[in-house]
């Protein structure tokens, strides 16, 4: 299944790429960003979240804007996460996909690139943070996606095989933020943790060794699938994924693990998305399972 390129216009901004992968089609905005600000299947609604007090704007301004969609961060969250991202980003389409990358922060010399692929009917979402500056940077690649708050969020939290261990983290209180943990949003299951959204802000994470979370509608299912490093440190009490919740949308996170950006080295996180119209119930952890058979982030 080939993956089909055209330039577009979305929302008001000028520089953008429509990509189609069967029933599936994504919007790409490099005015700004980049961004993936859109996100459909067989015809149905964005299952992405969209700012509609920024859209089509912020080209050239020094504050960081939400926008919404998915986006490319450095963990852990600091001062230098909040780099703006508001200049226009170097397109390369090709045959394989496209690729945006944005000019450097100024402070810190990071530089950030997405690319999108095709690979066996799904996309393929690589994030790259190539260290442009002089100096040693500790961190790692944070890849963030807002989803409309429609639907149940599922991950598995525990490990696989005979000893059944679940760990889940609750971000109590960070930057001004809190999580109230006896929520009724966090729905702790024996396969699966679900958080079904209430409007409410909080924010929890895991471990994941399974290294994916799901979106489930009642029109569609969308998945992320990644790779977790055996052995490999990661952020925030080793929690690859995260998710975090607000009035407004979610956020389904996965982070690389923390390394040493060297001057000059680009350091890399892959995401495969699945996207089907298929609906699937959020506690069925084995259709979920096997609709990311197969995958090469599996």
């Amino acid at each position: 299944m080939n993956l089909q390129i055209e330039r577009t216009e979305f929302l008001g901004w000028r520089d953008a790429y429509r990509l189609r992968l069967g029933e599936v089609a994504m919007v790409i905005v490099t005015e700004v960003g980049p961004r993936i600000l859109s996100l459909s299947v067989a015809g149905g609604p964005n299952l992405l979240f969209v700012d509609r007090e920024t859209v089509g704007q912020g080209q050239g301004d020094a504050a960081w804007h939400i926008y919404g969609g998915h986006r490319v961060w450095v963990a852990p969250e600091t001062e230098d996460t909040y780099a703006p991202d508001n200049e226009r980003c170097e397109v390369e389409v090709s045959e394989e996909g496209l690729t945006a990358i944005a000019p450097a922060a100024p402070r810190t010399g990071l530089q950030k690139r997405l690319t999108v692929t095709a690979n066996e009917g799904r996309l393929v979402v690589e994030q790259g943070v190539c260290n442009l500056g002089g100096a040693l940077y500790p961190g790692a690649v944070w890849s963030l996606t807002c989803v409309e708050p429609n639907g149940v969020i599922a991950f598995p939290w525990g490990r696989e095989g005979s000893w059944d261990l679940k760990k889940i983290v609750y971000w109590g209180r960070w930057m001004g933020h809190s999580t109230d943990v006896a929520s009724r949003q966090w729905q702790p299951g024996a396969d699966l943790f679900q958080v079904v959204p209430t409007g409410e802000e909080g924010k929890v994470g895991t471990g994941s060794p399974e290294g994916w979370v799901a979106l489930c509608r009642e029109d569609a299912t969308f998945v992320k699938s990644y790779r977790r490093v055996p052995g490999a440190r990661y952020a925030d009490e080793g929690c690859s994924l995260q998710v975090y919740t607000c009035d407004r949308f979610i956020e389904m996170e996965t982070l690389g693990p923390l390394t040493i950006f060297y001057p000059g080295e680009e350091v890399v996180h892959r995401e495969v998305w699945t996207v089907t119209p298929q609906v699937i119930d959020p506690a069925d952890g084995a259709a979920l399972r096997g609709l990311l058979a197969g995958s090469m982030e599996r």
